[in-house]
């Protein structure tokens, strides 16, 4: 059961008393054992109250896919965090309307920045509450959202939870004093300077569990994390074995966390689905020309291709795996271009590439991982 126990933690966002108080209860009977390795290994805070339990899951470092991925614009973000600054001033189960919310996220907005009169807006509003609707930070009562897409007048009766108030997470330092993005990864260890040992350790555990790989980095003087891993690989893969089923896999140039078939755990790669397939297939197409000297890697097993030829390459495999596709990715209104586009994004928004305005830069993980459509007979 403890092992379960560490599952849920990392992947669940909040357990909700409300919906499952059988493991709720598990989760509050076991916090202190929990609480200890969660603390000591990652730096996380396991909170518990009437409400939930949760996990304050911080990456040891940002990547892109660890955004919102319902959200596509930053205006959805600034709407998010003013639905959370409205709530926190009601009541648990107190109610409202949804021209009181819209009125109040209008207001905070320069002058002319946002008008429900925009369809786009209104649907950028939409999403924010949709999401919000998911992790039952709010209630729907009465009305129907989608008919404010089409007429701005239309309400909507919504209840406050409470759960809001533990979405945030908590900082040790006033926000308002940050100058930059890093400022936010930094404070989390602020007044630990003396011990670089607890630093590193647990920001090198929260890479391992939420990045997709772990690299040398090209600065040797801040090349901590990959290090650590590497010198103390054999310790790192018991902890994370006696939370659940995992492999520790430390290369010359990377380090990843492999579940082994039985353990599933939130996000993971690869999973089922047309793009996931193709870019395994990439991956193949990689290797092969690798190992035929047409690509060469660099020092730290970087891949390192102009842009224009990675998008030929990918058209190759999409031209050519295409019809072995689910058939919505055969319709003639999706373009092969824009499935080419789509594969471009995935690689961006897993981490496994890197651009700039030239080329493209693919990290060991492609070789890790690769595919090939097998026909099956009957």
């Amino acid at each position: 059961m403890e092992n379960e126990l560490y599952r849920t933690a990392f992947t669940t966002k909040m357990d909700l008393k409300k919906q499952n108080p059988q493991l709720y209860y598990e989760i509050k009977d076991n916090q202190k054992e929990l609480r200890k390795k969660l603390q000591d290994r990652f730096g996380y805070v396991l909170i518990i109250n009437p409400l939930l339990a949760k996990l304050e899951k911080i990456p040891g470092k940002a990547e892109a896919w660890m955004g919102i991925q319902e959200f596509e614009t930053i205006q959805e973000y600034q709407m998010f965090c003013y639905l959370l600054m409205y709530l926190e001033d009601k009541e648990i189960e107190e109610q409202f309307v949804l021209s009181m919310l819209s009125e109040y996220i209008q207001l905070r907005f320069p002058q002319g920045q946002v008008s429900w009169n925009s369809y786009q807006c209104r649907r950028q509003l939409i999403h924010v509450l949709q999401y919000a609707l998911k992790y039952n930070l709010i209630l729907q009562s009465d009305g129907d959202q989608d008919a404010f897409l089409k007429n701005e007048e239309s309400e909507v009766l919504y209840e406050n939870t409470g759960n809001s108030r533990y979405f945030m997470r908590t900082f040790a330092r006033d926000i308002l004093t940050f100058q930059n993005p890093e400022d936010f990864m930094q404070s989390e260890w602020v007044d630990m300077e003396e011990d670089r040992g607890i630093v590193r350790r647990q920001r090198s555990y929260r890479r391992l569990l939420l990045s997709c790989g772990v690299y040398p980095s090209l600065d040797k003087e801040k090349d901590e994390d990959y290090t650590y891993i590497r010198n103390y690989r054999g310790k790192i893969e018991q902890d994370f074995r006696s939370m659940f089923s995992c492999d520790l896999h430390v290369h010359s140039s990377s380090a990843y966390l492999m579940l082994e078939e039985d353990c599933s755990m939130g996000k993971i790669f690869p999973q089922n689905g047309a793009l996931h397939d193709l870019m395994l297939v990439f991956h193949s197409e990689i290797h092969k020309k690798l190992s035929k000297y047409t690509l060469r890697l660099s020092a730290n097993e970087v891949l390192i291709m102009e842009k224009e030829k990675t998008l030929t390459l990918m058209h190759t495999v999409v031209k050519r795996n295409r019809a072995l596709l689910p058939k919505k990715y055969q319709e003639e209104a999706l373009s092969a271009q824009k499935l080419v586009e789509n594969l471009y994004t995935m690689f961006l928004l897993y981490g496994f590439m890197e651009e700039d305005e030239e080329n493209c830069y693919f990290y060991p993980i492609i070789g890790k991982i690769q595919g090939e459509f097998v026909e099956v007979k009957e």
